[in-house]
């Protein structure tokens, strides 16, 4: 595939990362700047990687073609520093590394699509948007992939709470979407490809739009009592004895918090430079 619009580039946004112990969740390509220097790192949720720092993981990767297409896919075994977000349910690790030895190994570089800070929308970007606004999460649901090609699993939902304002607590929203077992870590997208109307009835036909809301990590369950409890969106299926029911509700890190990882890459880098 040579990827053209924003859906078939975002194919190529995550990847479905297995833990050692077999569970999955989802990870995806973000690229930090720091001064001249385009940093790629993987992102997903801690429980993803079973709150382990050091948690080994698989996963698959495209490899490019020389016409600028993809075909052949590469696997994955990684044991490395996971870096966790001080408060959110959410890591990363360099995966730069990861690319040079892959290039190195087959002579390809890697194809993937990473996310960019300009994605992230300010609080005035985030007014200018309605409380109900139309997203797509990608991500490997009940870790259901394309195993064939490795693409993922696109789904589509709504936002459940206003954007702009935290849910509850600082820095998470909640969307209206389903959520199941391996959608841990999903990217959640405001995604238009083909025009978009804002919430003061304007009309922008044909424009393409993207903005990058933030990061499943939990949702909401409802017991056979009818008693309701926030939990983190399991990695694994499990034969559980209790009766829980998913709410079709998901709760998801808002993307600015990702710039807390910022500072730590810039030690990082200058702890490298200083070699």
């Amino acid at each position: 595939m040579k990827p053209i619009s924003l859906t078939e580039q975002l194919m190529f946004n995550t990847v479905r990362i297995e833990a050692h112990d077999g569970s999955s969740g989802t990870g995806f390509f973000f690229n930090f700047k720091e001064g001249e220097l385009t940093i790629p790192v993987l992102i997903t949720n801690k429980h993803v990687v079973n709150y382990n720092r050091n948690e080994t993981v698989k996963f698959f990767l495209h490899l490019s073609e020389e016409d600028g297409s993809t075909t052949e896919n590469y696997a994955i075994t990684l044991q490395t520093d996971w870096f966790f977000h001080s408060e959110k349910d959410m890591c990363f690790t360099f995966i730069n590394p990861i690319f040079e030895e892959v290039k190195k190994q087959t002579g390809k570089q890697v194809f993937y699509v990473a996310n960019e800070e300009s994605l992230i929308p300010n609080k005035i970007k985030l007014m200018e948007l309605s409380a109900l606004e139309e997203i797509v999460m990608i991500g490997y649901p009940i870790g259901l992939w394309d195993s064939k090609n490795n693409y993922p699993i696109f789904r589509k939902g709504y936002t459940a709470s206003h954007p702009a304002y935290d849910f509850n607590t600082k820095g998470i929203g909640l969307a209206d979407i389903a959520a199941f077992p391996g959608s841990s870590g999903s990217p959640i997208y405001i995604l238009n490809e083909n025009g978009y109307s804002d919430k003061k009835g304007n009309t922008y036909l044909g424009a393409r739009r993207i903005i990058f809301l933030g990061i499943l990590y939990a949702g909401p369950t409802m017991n056979a009592n009818g008693e309701i409890s926030v939990v983190d969106i399991p990695t694994q299926q499990k034969v559980i004895s209790r009766t829980s029911v998913m709410t079709n509700l998901g709760y998801y890190i808002k993307s600015e918090e990702l710039l807390e990882f910022k500072n730590l890459i810039s030690e990082k880098v200058k702890q490298q430079n200083s070699r």
